[in-house]
């Protein structure tokens, strides 16, 4: 399980890898805008002092741009597909868990307690939740209650 579970994770994580790279990559791309904008610039030295102060802020401004579309831009949406298909895992190890301890010889309602510990304290159901969801086959609704009206 540890495997698949790990397989599926890495190949759920790839464009948050590749946005990353790109992020990491973009600050660098500002440089070497910048540095083609100081090359351009002292190609124009016996310029007027307005034109020399255009193009050395259109080389900052390369710099500026890099930096800002890597951490404003980028790093943040890959930041966020990260935790998306983080979150879309955690199905995997809470079935993972829940096993574990049914196979270890757990009854059943403890061994859905591990499974239900490994979600997050503010999703996590309630026990009175998991009880009643579980009681009622996942229908929503109490078997015995269900009983009750029929008789």
């Amino acid at each position: 399980m540890d495997e698949e579970i790990q397989t599926v994770k890495a190949d759920k994580l790839k464009s948050y890898h590749s946005m990353v790279t790109i992020s990491e990559a973009l600050p660098a791309l500002g440089i070497v805008a910048a540095v083609l904008g100081v090359i351009k610039a002292m190609g124009a030295l016996d310029q007027a002092p307005e034109v020399l102060g255009q193009l050395i802020g259109a080389a900052l401004v390369g710099t500026f741009a890099g930096i800002f579309i890597s951490y404003s831009v980028v790093s943040p949406i890959a930041t966020k597909i990260k935790i998306v298909r983080e979150k879309q895992m955690r199905l995997y190890i809470v079935v993972k868990q829940t096993l574990l301890g049914f196979m270890n010889g757990a009854m059943p309602q403890v061994a859905l307690e591990h499974g239900r510990k490994t979600i997050s304290a503010y999703e996590r159901p309630t026990i009175d939740e998991v009880e009643q969801e579980t009681l009622a086959g996942g229908g929503g609704t109490d078997p015995r209650a269900a009983r009750k009206e029929a008789a």
